[in-house]
């Protein structure tokens, strides 16, 4: 008796196209162009006998993640206990579900930088659609999978870029063990540029970035290279520039901005006064068109103690497209990128404690975590925890998530 057939799995956009049905939320998933991208993302696999095609693993990684899961296991346990129409939606029509060795083995083969550039360039779009302003704001920062670098991982610290006012991650990059964050960021940054040109939306970034990165070599590349424009904060890692900046006549510049917070966070109230002098050419930092001056004042409320802080900033864009209360506003929303992204990820998905360290499988699995906090952050979740567990109580949500181009697309 002759051997029976066996076909591969067929593609997700073909599989999904069998399934149209007459509920307009799930059928909204057909037109995914999350899915399209995954579907692009090189399997290194052997085709033959493919049982789980790569886009279809990655799906269900991102939807058991946005549903909580924090790790193969819960990848297996999602696919375990997803619904046959779900499943159905996402390729998978047997009775067949992967494990976590699956899910394990094939995240190892891949290559996280490019699936890093993928997604960074579908969710640039998403963040660039719904900016509603010609300069965009994006902070640059770095974070370190503990655990996994206690581990022996060489992908344990990475550099994400973000997007203020969408909160989302656009773009995401390991540090290599034999280099630091310093040429890391300037590589993320030159990739970003491809992104954004692929969009074809007339607007241009500027990158908020922690001291570090207060480089003449990182000003240029940003100025000279990408056409951009950048807002760096100046401390003693640069003392030259540093003096230079405390010795302009700030006793003679009034104040021009206030930022205080309405309500109390962390037990204090906290202000900021602002004072920001034009062309200070003396300083002599490439491009600097703008200097600032930020005093800040806590007083913490059981205590009634008050502290006070001066910091002092450089920006490169002029006075008529960066004015005062825009340049405080994306010196406060520069932090958004640790509460938004490295603290959500430690707490609700316990990064740090992740003991995932093959090969490149630290950034993959960082990638999944930051595609669901993206998927949540465009459906307007404000509580990453609350939005996890709503949609593992609701099976149709993930596919719903699946589809911010449907809502961004209304907002652009």
């Amino acid at each position: 008796m002759p051997a029976p057939t066996v076909s591969p799995t067929p593609p997700i956009p073909d599989t999904l196209d069998r399934h149209v049905t007459e509920n307009h939320t799930c059928t909204a998933t057909l037109d995914s162009g999350l899915l399209k991208v995954l579907a692009t993302v090189p399997d290194p696999r052997d085709p033959r006998g493919l049982r789980y095609p790569m886009a279809m693993l990655l799906a269900m990684a991102i939807l058991a993640t946005a549903a909580g899961m924090r790790g193969f296991t819960g990848y297996a346990s999602w696919a375990r206990n997803a619904s046959p129409e779900v499943l159905a939606r996402l390729g998978l029509t047997k009775r067949y579900r992967p494990s976590d060795k699956t899910f394990r083995r094939v995240f190892a083969l891949l290559d996280p930088a490019d699936l890093d550039r993928r997604l960074g360039a579908y969710f640039t779009v998403a963040a660039l659609a719904t900016a509603g302003t010609p300069l965009v704001a994006v902070a640059v920062d770095g974070k370190t999978l503990r655990l996994a670098k206690r581990m022996g991982a060489t992908a344990a610290h990475l550099v994400s870029a973000f997007a203020h006012h969408a909160r989302l991650v656009i773009g995401q990059l390991a540090i290599d063990e034999k280099t630091n964050e310093i040429p890391t960021v300037r590589t993320l940054l030159k990739s970003m540029r491809t992104a954004v040109q692929a969009c074809g939306i007339p607007v241009k970034l500027l990158f908020t970035i922690d001291a570090m990165h207060t480089q003449t070599a990182t000003a240029r590349l940003i100025r000279r290279y990408l056409g951009w424009h950048y807002l760096l904060v100046c401390k003693d890692n640069q003392p030259g520039y540093l003096a230079k900046v405390k010795n302009l006549p700030w006793r003679d510049t009034p104040i021009v901005a206030t930022d205080s917070n309405d309500t109390p966070a962390h037990g204090r109230r906290e202000t900021r006064t602002f004072q920001i002098l034009t062309a200070p050419t003396q300083i002599g930092f490439p491009y600097a068109r703008q200097a600032i001056r930020i005093v800040r004042e806590r007083t913490v409320i059981a205590t009634t103690e008050t502290s006070r802080e001066v910091v002092y900033a450089i920006c490169s864009a002029p006075f008529d497209i960066a004015k005062p209360h825009q340049i405080a506003q994306w010196l406060r929303n520069h932090w958004r990128i640790e509460n938004s992204v490295h603290y959500v990820r430690d707490v609700t998905y316990n990064e740090d404690f992740s003991a995932v360290r093959t090969g490149g499988t630290p950034q993959v699995m960082a990638a999944i975590r930051n595609t669901a906090l993206n998927l949540h952050r465009l459906d307007d979740a404000t509580n990453i925890a609350e939005a996890c567990r709503e949609t593992a109580f609701d099976p149709m949500r993930g596919l719903h998530l699946l589809t911010p181009e449907n809502r961004w697309s209304l907002a652009a």
